[in-house]
């Protein structure tokens, strides 16, 4: 997902998201690696793919507002890939920097607010307020999720429990947008389920913070 510098927690633990995450991107990097390999011989700085999977999510968004939600699903898968392309170019290069890493997270919070925001239009649009209502609460609590990560690394604590790192919740989304032809209320259920597992993760890993914060006193 992108050249970065991962600091790890007191205990090197993995959370049920990291694990789960760890293991797509496994997939990923074995199952597309002749595409990987190919796109290591372009000489494209890993922060190129970066801002190119980010600009990805961002047109999803804008065609999820539209209502053309076939397209939005493709431009997200997009923007999921480039977003493996490049953590897997700067390996490869050995162009692994600290920069890089602030970028790919700065990218990661745009893409999100960019998704959740569009989410919340398509529904504003059609008015269906009790859905706008839980996309916003979708991205606060994606933004929280990664803060809390953030901050708990800052202060020495872990921070990474949880089921919903932000690969899982990429499939999930996924899921919902590209089914969402089948039925309008695919994409209403698979928010509700987001809902609930994002709420769970939060909550989740402020405890484990508060655990691991009070224990070391």
């Amino acid at each position: 997902m992108e050249e970065k510098v991962i600091i790890e927690g007191k205990s090197g633990e993995k959370s049920r998201g990291q694990a789960m995450e760890d293991g797509l991107r496994w997939f990923s990097y074995h199952f597309f690696r002749p595409f990987l390999w190919f796109f290591t011989h372009l000489h494209i700085s890993p922060n190129s793919l970066t801002i190119i999977g980010m600009a990805f999510a961002c047109a999803s968004g804008y065609l999820i507002a539209k209502g053309k939600i076939p397209y939005a699903a493709i431009l997200f898968a997009l923007s999921g890939v480039f977003d493996i392309i490049d953590g897997y170019v700067a390996k490869t290069t050995g162009n692994v920097t600290v920069f890089g890493s602030f970028l790919d997270s700065f990218s990661d919070r745009i893409s999100d607010a960019a998704i959740y925001i569009g989410l919340s239009i398509y529904y504003l649009e059609r008015s269906q307020g009790l859905y706008v209502g839980v996309a916003l609460s979708l991205l606060v609590m994606s933004f929280l999720i990664s803060y809390v990560r953030a901050r708990a690394e800052s202060l020495g604590a872990t921070g990474k429990a949880g089921i919903m790192a932000r690969g899982p919740r990429f499939l999930v989304l996924g899921f919902g947008l590209f089914f969402n032809g089948l039925g309008n209320w695919i994409l209403k259920a698979v928010s509700w389920v987001l809902f609930a597992l994002l709420l769970e993760t939060l909550v989740e890993r402020i405890v484990k913070v508060w655990r691991e914060l009070e224990g070391s006193k």
